[in-house]
């Protein structure tokens, strides 16, 4: 990173996901902080060793380029799929924040869910020291997106949350700015966009892209017994080998929705059994908080409130909740150090 940055935008935060990664740097400009929000991809020619894109440019070419370009994602949460291509798409990702501000050694606040490796925490710290970090905290992805809610954390009763992400689902009680439990389950939107794409090859002979999987989660995703809607789904006909749309019905796509349903209600119960009894009073007096882009899943709330029997609501800008939560721990970040990993 540059090193002729003025002293007074000194901290840069990064929410790490594995389908997308978000920036968070303080605007000396604006009261506004300025936000990267791109695709977690990089596009290599692998015939020249070449990075060719990243971010939504490296979105765009999936299924839309000649083999020697391939699109990887350097992040799967637990874990981290190749250290040197997060190097790569780090250094280009946070170079576009270059062009509108200098960075000269800040101070950065990495969100990661809770399950990750060790090394995957051990490697997101030495590639951001390398890229000119002066020192690197490490905050649960839950707890930043409690504070990014506006949950009061610092309150000794226990607030609920289920972070809902694209490489892992996290159900977490959180009290005096602590994760007391966390239970954990990987069965997230990737996979929920993966076994969609397994549906449509068995039940409807058509092969779809992930950028189509992605849509039928968003417009027919639904766990709701009065969906009655449908949508057109253009793919590949098997047999054929030739292009085919078909009308899917929000109904038929249930099935498959409702499995991951129900690992969150079991996910769910498997923390309320190992927190103390006083936070289990606490879940039925607060309820339950949802935040992550998969918690906009169409009748997911009243999913959970007639399975778990507690109230239910997801935040404002669910998807966002994170990255705000990294931005407002920076601003104050002495009164949470003792929260952090350093």
């Amino acid at each position: 990173m540059s090193k002729i940055f003025s002293s007074f935008n000194r901290c840069l935060g990064l929410d790490l996901g594995s389908s997308r990664t978000r920036v968070w740097l303080k605007n000396t400009q604006t009261a506004e902080p300025i936000l990267l929000d791109e695709p977690s991809l990089i596009a290599v020619d692998q015939t020249q060793n070449k990075v060719v894109a990243i971010g939504q440019a490296a979105a765009d070419m999936q299924g839309r380029v000649k083999g020697q370009v391939k699109v990887f994602s350097p992040i799967c949460h637990p874990k981290i799929t190749d250290d040197e291509l997060l190097r790569v798409f780090l250094k280009l990702l946070l170079r576009q924040l270059n062009q509108k501000v200098y960075l000269f050694s800040p101070t950065m606040l990495v969100s990661l869910p809770s399950s990750v490796y060790p090394v995957m925490r051990e490697v997101v710290v030495e590639v951001l020291t390398e890229l000119g970090a002066n020192e690197v905290f490490i905050i649960d992805q839950s707890l930043a997106a409690a504070i990014g809610a506006g949950i009061p954390v610092a309150d000794a009763s226990g607030s609920f949350l289920l972070q809902l992400g694209a490489g892992v689902v996290e159900a977490s009680a959180i009290s005096l700015t602590k994760i007391v439990q966390t239970q954990t389950s990987f069965k997230a939107g990737n996979d929920i966009r993966q076994e969609l794409i397994y549906w449509f090859a068995d039940n409807k002979h058509l092969k779809i892209s992930q950028s189509i999987a992605q849509q039928v989660l968003q417009n027919l995703g639904n766990l709701s017994d009065e969906a009655n809607f449908k949508l057109g789904i253009t793919g590949l006909a098997i047999k054929e080998q030739q292009p085919l749309e078909v009308e899917v019905r929000a109904q038929e796509v249930r099935q498959v929705i409702e499995a991951y349903g129900q690992q969150y209600v079991i996910l769910m119960k498997k923390l309320l059994a190992m927190v103390p009894p006083d936070l289990t009073i606490d879940v039925i007096d607060k309820g339950l908080l949802l935040s992550g882009g998969l918690s906009k899943l169409a009748g997911l709330e009243q999913y959970l409130v007639e399975q778990l029997k507690i109230p239910v609501s997801t935040v404002d800008d669910p998807d966002l909740a994170v990255i705000r939560g990294v931005g407002l721990v920076l601003q104050h970040l002495d009164e949470f150090k003792t929260s952090l990993g350093y």
